[in-house]
């Protein structure tokens, strides 16, 4: 977020930048299943980041679900691959 002052100091001219751009890995090779189960772990951080303030508002209930089908995707992958690692939730 950027703003402008006028002569007394007092800002009036708030400006947010919005991050528009999208990127991704490459799910190719041996071990994708690894990269595919980091990502996915980080995207539901992401995710979670929102959910939390979002609380009480739009899309709240929408981005609690969004997580929960991450974390599906992400034991699935972690099962098929035989993935131990630190990263997965004890329950």
């Amino acid at each position: 977020m950027s703003y402008r002052v006028n002569n007394s100091g007092r800002p009036y001219d708030f400006r947010r930048t919005v991050n528009t751009s999208v990127g991704g890995e490459l799910l190719v090779g041996k071990d994708w299943e690894a990269i595919a189960h980091t990502e996915l772990r980080r995207i539901s951080l992401m995710v979670g980041v929102y959910h939390q303030q979002l609380k009480n508002c739009a899309g709240y209930e929408e981005t609690g679900q969004a997580i929960e089908e991450l974390e599906k995707a992400i034991e699935a992958i972690a099962e098929a691959a035989e993935i131990d690692s630190f990263l997965q939730r004890e329950n």
